[in-house]
């Protein structure tokens, strides 16, 4: 017997939704560490005396390449985490859409209780699916960014600690 379609559909938002709050709870972690590490950073490379007064050496050098790197991934774990409210595969009319939080907030409940009862919901839920895959898949890209960037700029402050 075949699956029912709007159960199915269901099932794949439910996933979608548990996929987006995977990719937050990481990007959280890779914000955290990531700006913990530069502040710490920020406090070593500020409160330290060097003999070098130029500070043109490849190790100051190294250590502001790894600081950059490492700010662009909190920059991408950050954007990773902030809201996307956009309307974007929604549908025209704000009646058209009762999946969308966003949208839901404006409707009276009785009138959302009979767009339920009346409306067909399997276009509705696979157009959300649709904006949920886009926000999950952005999400996840931008946290492997974090994650690269994080690993790349903490390889060249390793560098810099080596040289110094």
């Amino acid at each position: 017997m075949a699956a029912d379609p709007l159960e199915t559909a269901w099932r794949l938002q439910a996933s979608l939704a548990d996929s987006t709050g995977k990719a937050d709870t990481k990007a959280s972690f890779a914000l955290a560490v990531q700006s913990t590490t530069l502040a710490l950073l920020g406090i070593l490379t500020t409160s330290r005396k060097t003999g070098n007064a130029s500070g043109h050496d490849a190790s100051s050098f190294l250590i502001w390449a790894g600081a950059l790197l490492l700010a662009l991934g909190a920059c991408c774990a950050a954007a990773a985490v902030s809201p996307n409210l956009t309307r974007e595969l929604r549908g025209p009319q704000p009646d058209d859409d009762f999946l969308f939080f966003g949208r839901l907030r404006h409707w009276d409940p009785v009138a959302l209780e009979t767009a339920l009862k009346e409306k067909e919901l399997l276009p509705q839920l696979s157009r959300q699916i649709v904006v949920m895959s886009e926000i999950a898949w952005t999400k996840h890209r931008r946290v492997q960014w974090s994650f690269v960037l994080a690993a790349a700029g903490s390889a060249v402050l390793g560098l810099a600690a080596i040289l110094k």
